[in-house]
């Protein structure tokens, strides 16, 4: 098992990926996350795209993923100099993904939805003088639901339908975890893409985020196909528990603290795995029962 006790420990709520980092220390108020803060964040949410046209990347062109590998490593802080990312990209499944991709009306359709949120938030305050910060949040329960499926949906309309399963190892295991996953994404055995986060000065210390992409959250029979191959590749077991986030979720800077309440990750390993969680138009289902009838779950 590869880098076990050190990602385990590393695949917390405050692990998040470094494109959305200064979103978490943002106290602004709802509009201002909505709009200032994003249009401060705009160009370093693009270059975390999987169309990422300025970092450095392996592409089949030029040299072997291993001589990428060896020019690039990880762990140097030379590596630094290319940019935030590196990434590994299959040209095979890279085919027929993303050129319909509108992240624009995406946004412009996206905002209001989270904005009426916290509109209705206010509302219920307002119902409810004195209540606990708690019971409004579970009255919000119906309306966040409701903005998990039109965010989904609005996602999908859009052309957003990509996601991706997030590892955080140390840098102990940072070199060896990084090229099982690039080699494997240069084989075609897992998604389109995967990108690593470059040296930083606490680098030591802290994770790295790496990124292993599919094209579309909704087809959990690929999300789970991915998933059975980075636990064929000894990075993750059942033991382990990671997490898979969609894009669209990380273009709108929702974090796992985020003011909406949201769950920020889609689906985790162990939901995926044990096939308790359902896809459909836009709604997830997930078996929330610890007992639970699965034969009922999964014939409804």
């Amino acid at each position: 098992m590869v880098a076990m006790n050190s990602m385990r420990k590393a695949v917390t709520p405050t692990a998040a990926p470094r494109s959305l980092q200064s979103a978490k220390a943002a106290p602004a108020p709802i509009q201002d996350l909505n709009s200032v803060q994003r249009t401060q964040n705009k160009s370093e949410l693009m270059r975390a795209s999987p169309m990422d046209p300025e970092s450095d990347s392996w592409e089949q062109q030029h040299e072997t993923i291993l001589e990428f590998l060896r020019r690039l490593p990880v762990g140097d802080p030379d590596t630094a100099r290319v940019g935030p990312w590196l990434w590994v990209r299959c040209a095979k499944e890279l085919q027929d993904w993303g050129p319909s991709r509108d992240l624009e009306a995406f946004l412009e359709t996206a905002d209001p939805l989270l904005e009426g949120l916290m509109k209705q938030r206010r509302i219920l305050e307002q119902q409810n003088p004195g209540k606990a910060v708690g019971t409004i949040t579970r009255k919000m329960g119906p309306y966040r639901d409701q903005l998990e499926i039109d965010l989904l949906n609005t996602a999908t309309k859009h052309g957003l339908t990509s996601g991706k399963w997030m590892l955080f190892p140390m840098s102990d295991d940072l070199p060896l975890v990084w090229r099982l996953v690039a080699e494997a994404t240069a084989a075609g055995k897992l998604g389109p893409c995967s990108k690593v986060g470059t040296w930083e000065p606490d680098h030591v210390t802290k994770p790295t985020v790496i990124c292993i992409y599919t094209k579309d959250f909704s087809d959990l029979a690929d999300v789970k196909r991915v998933l059975t191959n980075l636990n064929e590749l000894n990075i993750v077991n059942k033991a382990m528990r990671i997490n898979y986030k969609c894009d669209a979720y990380t273009h709108l800077g929702i974090i796992s603290d985020n003011a909406y309440k949201l769950r920020a990750s889609l689906y985790s390993s162990d939901e995926v795995r044990d096939g308790k969680v359902k896809y459909k138009d836009g709604v997830i289902t997930r078996l929330k029962t610890k007992n639970g009838a699965m034969e009922e779950f999964l014939n409804s």
